[in-house]
């Protein structure tokens, strides 16, 4: 029923990519109560803080992500994005308290606004070059197995944190952590992350629709539509 999603290269470069970009969302969400209440010594409630700074910035800066992604391509804009996200992740490396530490949540608002804004295009992208090559329209399909993909981010971070916790040193409801442990979360918070961007990169290369290509896409898919319609006519 799936054969002609496992064997549509183009997708699959997608699903490797986004999977990533679900692991490095999953991992910061994961994370981000260790950091709040071990490495910044904030209230675990301020972890909420965190996250609402994230998203209402997200939220803010579609229009400017808007400009971008018609300027540069869907493609190149999630690369952008991306790569910003985890760049901005690096500062946990350095964040002391809560301040700071909004400061960062705001950054990566600023990247996942591009994110959240062209990642399903770029899928809807891959849609269109299959119905243009096969004369059918299975967005089910493709948001289907999509979907069924993007739960393997979740095991992919309980065996990323269990590593973690185990490698840091960490030891449960222990206030302060010694810095070794800390330091250690903190390594490990920003260095899987900059692994998963790695795989996400070399995934994208694959990846055959930039901006010129999406609108050869869109054009030849229009005379379809119209070849379509005059055939329904009849």
């Amino acid at each position: 029923m799936y054969k002609r999603q496992f064997t549509n290269r183009t997708f699959l470069a997608f699903v490797g990519a986004n999977l990533m970009i679900c692991y490095i969302w999953s991992w910061l969400s994961a994370m981000v109560p260790f950091f709040t209440k071990y490495i910044i010594g904030a209230e675990e409630k301020e972890a909420g803080l965190l996250f609402l700074t994230m998203f209402v910035t997200s939220m803010l800066l579609y229009p400017l992500w808007r400009r971008v992604a018609l300027r540069r391509g869907s493609k190149d804009t999630l690369a952008i994005a991306v790569s910003l996200f985890v760049i901005f992740l690096l500062l946990v490396l350095v964040v002391r308290n809560l301040p700071p530490a909004l400061v960062m949540m705001l950054l990566l608002g600023v990247a996942n606004s591009g994110i959240t804004l062209v990642r399903e295009v770029v899928l809807s992208d891959v849609i269109d070059e299959d119905e243009l090559r096969t004369g059918r329209r299975r967005e089910g399909s493709y948001f289907g197995v999509n979907a069924f993909i993007e739960r393997f981010a979740m095991v992919l971070v309980g065996g990323s944190t269990a590593l973690v916790l185990s490698i840091s040193g960490y030891t449960p409801g222990v206030t302060p952590q010694p810095p070794s442990t800390v330091m250690r979360l903190r390594l490990g918070m920003v260095g899987l992350p900059l692994i998963a961007l790695g795989l996400f990169l070399a995934a994208l290369r694959y990846y055959p629709l930039g901006k010129d290509e999406v609108l050869k896409l869109k054009e030849r898919l229009a005379e379809l539509h119209r070849e379509k319609a005059e055939r329904l006519k009849k």
